[in-house]
Order: C-alpha cells, then sequence, then structure tokens
C-alpha cells in the first residue's frame, strides 16, 4: 500500500484511503453468502456515492467486486462506481500511455517475470502489467503463462483442499523454479503470493513494489 502511494504521488495524484471502508465481500461472496456480500457492498457503494474521482485497487479480487459483482448483485449505485474503478496496473499504464514523463525512473537491469492474477486475466488486459514495467529500463519482462495458483482465496486454506490447491499450482511451481536466480517475481494477488512463498521459497512482489523501488530519486543522474 505504501508503495502504491509513493508511486501515485510521484505522478502527481493526491491520494486518498477510505474511512470507515468494510470489506469489499468477496471472501463471503465466494462462500455463498450472497446476504453478507451486499451489506458489505451497500456500505462501501453509500461512502463513495457521488464521487467522481477514480478508485484504485491494489488485490484484483477486491476490485472485481467493485468492478462486476456488486453489479451482478444488482445493488443501487454499482454501475457508476464500476466505472470509477481501476486495477492499480491499469490505472498506471493509461496514465503512462497519456503522459509518458509523469514518472522517471532508475535503470534495473534484471528479468521480471509476472504470474497474472486470475481476476486480472477474466476482466482486465493483463498485457497492461507488461506495458507498465517496461516503463523501468533495461528491464526485461516476462508474462508467464500460468494458470490459477490453486490458492483462491479461502479454498486453498481448508483441510480438505490442501492437496488440491497444491495440485493445480504444480505447473506454476514448475515455471517459478525454472526462473534465473535474479529474477523479479511480479504477482500482485494477496493469495497468489501467499501460495508462492508456501510452495517455492520465492518472495514475490506487488506490482507497485517493483515500480517504488526503481523510481528516480532526487538527485539521481
Amino acid at each position: 500500500g505504501r508503495a502504491a502511494v509513493r508511486v501515485l504521488e510521484a505522478a502527481g495524484f493526491a491520494v486518498r484511503l477510505l474511512e470507515g471502508r468494510a470489506c469489499c465481500g468477496r471472501p463471503v461472496f465466494s462462500m455463498g453468502r450472497l446476504d453478507v456480500a451486499e451489506n458489505f457492498g451497500r456500505h462501501n457503494l453509500t461512502l463513495l456515492e457521488g464521487g467522481k474521482d477514480p478508485v484504485i485497487f491494489l488485490e484484483p479480487s477486491c476490485f472485481s467486486m467493485f468492478k462486476e459483482d456488486y453489479r451482478e448483485l444488482g445493488l443501487t449505485g454499482a454501475e457508476a462506481l464500476s466505472e470509477r474503478s481501476f486495477l492499480f496496473e491499469d490505472f498506471m499504464a493509461q496514465t503512462l500511455e497519456d503522459a509518458p514523463d509523469a514518472l522517471r525512473f532508475k535503470s534495473a537491469p534484471a528479468p521480471t517475470a509476472i504470474h497474472a492474477h486470475c481476476h486480472c486475466k477474466a476482466i482486465t488486459d493483463t498485457r497492461n502489467i507488461t506495458r507498465l514495467l517496461e516503463h523501468i529500463p533495461e528491464n526485461r519482462v516476462t508474462m508467464l503463462d500460468t494458470g490459477c495458483c490453486g490458492m483462491a482465496g479461502a479454498f486453498g486454506a481448508l483441510e480438505n483442499k490442501y492437496d488440491l490447491s497444491v495440485k493445480v499450482a504444480e505447473p506454476l511451481v514448475r515455471l517459478i523454479q525454472e526462473l534465473a536466480p535474479d529474477t523479479r517475481l511480479i504477482a500482485s494477488g494477496t493469495s497468489c503470493r501467499h501460495q508462492i512463498e508456501h510452495l517455492t521459497g520465492a518472495q514475490p512482489l506487488h506490482t507497485a513494489e517493483l515500480l517504488s523501488e526503481a523510481l528516480m530519486e532526487d538527485g539521481d543522474p
């Protein structure tokens, strides 16, 4: 979160963390508790009602609730809020497309591999993540050809689903194990990062963290 704020502010945006917000509702929505998800959604929609500022999300699962699922639940105001909701990577990719000089980055001559979250694949253009990270000079970016990490929120944490979760993750684990030792691994989803750390020992970063690390400081040549 701090990394995202740093990047957004460096690009000239004034960032405000929404106070009093409730859970997006994804965990209960995924478990079939639509009544609880509706209550969370109504609360969040009321907080953001009438605004015009973009709402930026770091977690794809949360983003998908605001972008799609509140609308599917038929909540009042969901359509207007969906139009204001942006995943961090999409928002920053568009920002730099419109204003390429909005951010300055230091050279980072090392490979970067991306594991895209399932919700990103479903409702966004994952190429935006690649385009965004390619703004870092000498950054060699690869989008891994991966499926689901197997964690899927609470699914992989359930005792009776653990073995299946690990089985689903096997292709991803193989790809990560084949990466060069100096490769930086990007995974925007919290569940994805948890699964990767648990099964491979790798330390994946959120996209915002890599961008923040690469930002040029005052006084840098």
